[in-house]
């Protein structure tokens, strides 16, 4: 494979990597994201063979839980071995993972009924595991005479890697429903004592208080996961991009310690929270080393918590990229503008004549955010404003119960 189509693919891989983990924050029930896990492992193997399997250990054998390319039926209902002469069964039970370019000469492995009634050459296995025992195997397999690779296993393994934190979330459910529980039972009791609206009213506050807590700790568990298999990438691009997925998540994460620790449920104090996205940027984006420094001028404003997270990733890709572009000292500002708008600009005192934001995934998010808000955006430079990076005018926000 040449070299540009091989970048070309491991851009698109963690393009895939990153739309699970923002899937996995969404999506409700662990069954809708093992089966988008699936779809997403053969799009980034270009497969039509995957399979998510669990270990069932009343049985002693997986369950094909999720996958695509099966014959009707199989999926929900296929068991597959897991002894040590099964590839998933030898990627479960050491922890390793499996390549196996061709099934029909293989002599470690025999080859599970399943792939061999599918006409399946190849396989690559990966364990899923989260904190405690093991889930079980993510796989894909392919009918064609191409070879898996290491950076191949990387992919799927950050795939698993999610799919693992997810299979946490949904074994600590149970906890979460005693939660509801004790708060069901103590507004019933506050209903006693006190008005029954104030009562309900308190328990709402400390029900959101304990979500957006547990939301956080949620998103820093995949925020470490990114963070590890960075470090495992031996790609610099790949590694950039997990480096930026994992700064994401962690925008997103710092808005719901907010919400966590704000005085008022759904609000978000803005120059705090921007306050302590920007000084881990200046130290996530080198801007504390070579003389550059990256200055935050933010209002002191309450702001809706829906519009935090927007704005936190906007902060979040520009200076990211006007890190990257070179100059001077960069300066953001956020507060009031015109006629009651709020404005956001980032500037550079040295920003090269020749800037251009380009087409990467950072714009795109600039993009669809300030979309989300209902704001008007400009890139620069400008005629006559050369040392502008970028301007955005957003409409005043009205605050929850105002």
């Amino acid at each position: 494979m040449d070299k540009t189509r091989e970048l070309t693919l491991r851009l698109h891989q963690q393009a895939i990597i990153a739309e699970l983990g923002l899937s996995a924050l969404r999506l409700e029930g662990l069954q809708p994201l093992l089966e988008m896990a699936a779809s997403l492992a053969g799009r980034g193997l270009s497969s039509d063979f995957t399979k998510v399997l669990q270990y069932l250990p009343e049985e002693g054998n997986f369950l094909l839980r999720a996958g695509h390319g099966w014959r009707e039926g199989e999926v929900g209902r296929a068991r597959i071995g897991s002894d040590l002469e099964s590839p998933a069964g030898y990627a479960y039970r050491t922890g390793k993972p499996v390549i196996s370019n061709h099934l029909e000469n293989e002599t470690r492995f025999r080859t599970p009924r399943l792939l061999a009634e599918h006409g399946v050459r190849r396989a690559i296995n990966v364990i899923i595991r989260g904190s405690g025992e093991p889930f079980g195997v993510l796989e894909v397999d392919g009918r064609d005479r191409e070879d898996f690779t290491t950076d191949d296993v990387h992919f799927l393994q950050a795939l698993a890697n999610t799919l693992g934190v997810a299979v946490d979330r949904e074994l600590s459910g149970r906890e979460m429903e005693r939660l509801h529980r004790l708060a069901e039972r103590r507004a019933r009791e506050a209903e006693e004592a006190l008005a029954a609206r104030d009562a309900l009213l308190a328990e709402k506050d400390l029900l959101m208080r304990e979500i957006d807590h547990r939301v956080k700790n949620s998103l820093t568990m995949t925020r470490s996961m990114l963070s590890i298999q960075a470090r495992a990438s031996t790609e610099d691009t790949a590694r950039q991009a997990l480096e930026e997925a994992a700064q994401r998540v962690a925008t997103i994460a710092r808005a719901h310690d907010r919400l966590h620790r704000s005085a008022r449920i759904g609000v978000v104090e803005v120059s705090d929270y921007l306050g302590e996205l920007c000084g881990e940027l200046r130290a996530a984006s080198g801007l504390t080393d070579g003389g550059r420094s990256l200055h935050c001028d933010v209002a002191s404003r309450d702001w809706p918590a829906d519009d935090a997270v927007p704005i936190g990733l906007i902060v979040t890709e520009l200076v990211t990229i006007a890190a990257r572009a070179g100059g001077g000292d960069l300066q953001l500002r956020f507060g009031p503008g015109a006629q009651g708008a709020l404005s956001l600009e980032l500037r550079d005192d040295g920003l090269p004549p020749d800037f251009d934001p380009g087409s990467s995934l950072g714009v795109t998010i600039i993009q669809s955010m300030s979309q989300k808000l209902n704001g008007s955006f400009v890139w620069g430079p400008a005629a006559g404003d050369p040392g502008l990076i970028f301007a955005l005018t957003l409409p005043g926000q009205p605050l929850p119960g105002g």
